[in-house]
């Protein structure tokens, strides 16, 4: 049989990288396997804290984003569409029927209140919190239901139950795990069916598992817990389940599961920050699966498809350490064109207020800027100096932001930066002859720039770091950067000039 998967978000706001790393997982199998990814909307829970319309893009954006595109989903269509479950209502209510009609399900007439009292009793008894399968028996069932009717004056609305075996274990077959067992008389009597007509995920998933074919459901090992509700209502309705994968729960340093005091879990944070995809992508597949005996953790996509098996997963933990992350970007940046990594930076340039939005021509005024330059071409030429040092895109406005800012001496320069090398006795003979012999070059190139440099500091006779160091912070306002010639070469030479005589005028 061929394999099919399924990834199966709920829009209740940006995917959880956790999420995102099931979407990969069965993207990764279906491709390895030949098979096809099928991707729906679980959107039957309408409470206000679980249903946001809006994190459907995100669902959408982090798919497009990480090239996990499915075969068939709501936006494609497909053969077993829809694929969004608030329009699969009537599919769903026929199902649960047919578990009435069975003996399998039952209507539940218990009101809110009922329930309510119910719990707090079991709480103050100190007994595990549950259905108490009221309605379970006809008579008790049939008698609340009429004392409704007669409170209400109509017929009373109802939820319908699964009726859990009550003797016996459930057994889930998980390929990562092995067997699991169950006690059914632990387990209370779900909720498939609300009131409204919206069915809970335990009906739904078994339901469109079974019409879209679905061979395997590989999600997280937090839903271990409610797997055998799940197994009982394919037994129920009596279709065969598919195979389950549980891959290993994601923690955060402390070993505990992965939450926001960790830091940021949400993919849209991880987007804004610039993680490219091809990082995340490598990053998340490592959470819970190996490679076997292949020492490494740099994987192309083409690789990983190649090599995915489920017998790879792991049972341990996996946890998500944001600097490995961090490190595992910075490669992929430095093995990126340079021209990618710069239209991707341009964004971050934009929002920040160093670039225009479109950039073009400086539109300053020229009495108050002796030179006008095109933005574009300005950042193509500062960029790829500081993509060695970029771990995350986000970072390129404080490490190119010296290039695009007004410094104002001493505002916008590093004080320790000025205490240190702003003092040095030969300062003013230095950037004297620097904006001098500067103004006199033919060619701004990164080499003139270095002989001149050269030559003038043995001409004062000083070491060179105590000629490229003042220069620096001159030109730049701090101490760290790419190398200081192709600094000044990117600054461009009018720029350079510029800044060094408006330091000489104030030191």
């Amino acid at each position: 049989m061929s394999v099919r998967v399924r990834y199966a978000p709920s829009p209740t706001g940006s995917p959880h990288v956790g999420n995102v790393r099931t979407a990969i997982y069965n993207w990764l199998f279906a491709r390895h396997e030949g098979g096809t990814f099928i991707v729906r909307l679980e959107d039957t829970d309408r409470s206000p804290e679980r249903y946001v319309p809006e994190g459907i893009f995100d669902i959408e954006a982090s798919l497009r984003f990480l090239g996990t595109l499915p075969d068939a989903w709501w936006v494609t269509g497909g053969p077993d569409a829809p694929y969004v479950q608030s329009q699969r209502l009537e599919t769903y209510s026929d199902a649960a029927r047919k578990l009435i009609d069975s003996g399998k399900a039952y209507r539940c007439y218990c009101t809110r209140e009922r329930l309510e009292a119910m719990r707090a009793s079991q709480q103050a008894e100190g007994k595990p919190t549950g259905y108490d399968r009221h309605c379970r028996d006809p008579k008790l069932r049939e008698a609340l239901r009429l004392q409704r009717l007669e409170a209400e004056g109509q017929e009373p609305s109802s939820v319908v139950r699964l009726a859990m075996p009550l003797e016996g274990v459930t057994i889930l077959h998980d390929v990562v795990r092995g067997d699991i067992s169950y006690e059914n008389r632990l387990q209370d009597d779900q909720v498939i069916l609300k009131s409204d007509g919206f069915p809970t995920y335990f009906l739904a998933a078994a339901v469109d598992d079974h019409a879209f074919g679905i061979t395997h459901i590989i999600r997280g090992d937090d839903w271990l817990s409610s797997a055998p509700k799940l197994v009982q209502v394919f037994h129920a309705l009596g279709w065969e389940p598919p195979k389950f994968v549980h891959p290993p729960l994601i923690v955060g340093p402390d070993g505990k599961k992965l939450s926001k005091r960790h830091g940021a879990t949400q993919f849209a944070w991880f987007l804004e920050q610039g993680y490219l995809p091809e990082a995340l992508f490598n990053f998340l597949v490592l959470l819970g699966w190996s490679a076997g005996s292949e020492n490494r953790e740099l994987f192309s996509v083409p690789e990983l498809i190649e090599r995915f098996t489920l017998e790879g997963m792991t049972q341990s933990p996996a946890v998500f350490d944001y600097e490995k992350l961090k490190w595992m970007n910075g490669h992929y940046i430095r093995r990126s064109e340079p021209g990618r990594i710069i239209g991707m930076c341009l964004p971050y340039l934009r929002r920040a207020g160093l670039i225009p939005d479109p950039p073009g021509p400086d539109a300053k005024d020229p009495e108050k800027e002796a030179y006008r330059i095109n933005v574009l071409d300005y950042a193509r030429r500062v960029i790829p100096l500081e993509i060695e040092r970029m771990k995350v895109l986000s970072e390129v406005t404080d490490l190119v932001g010296f290039f695009f800012k007004e410094l104002s001496y001493p505002e916008g320069y590093d004080e320790k930066a000025i205490a240190k090398w702003m003092g040095v006795p030969h300062l003013k003979q230095l950037l004297t002859a620097e904006i001098e012999q500067f103004g006199a070059l033919t060619e701004w190139t990164a080499e003139s720039i270095e002989a001149t440099v050269r030559s003038i500091g043995a001409d004062l006779g000083v070491k060179f770091g105590e000629v490229i160091h003042p220069t620096r912070v001159a030109a730049t306002g701090q101490t760290v950067g790419p190398g200081l010639f192709e600094t000044l070469w990117a600054l461009g030479k009018e720029r350079t000039i510029n800044r060094l005589r408006a330091v000489l005028e104030k030191v």
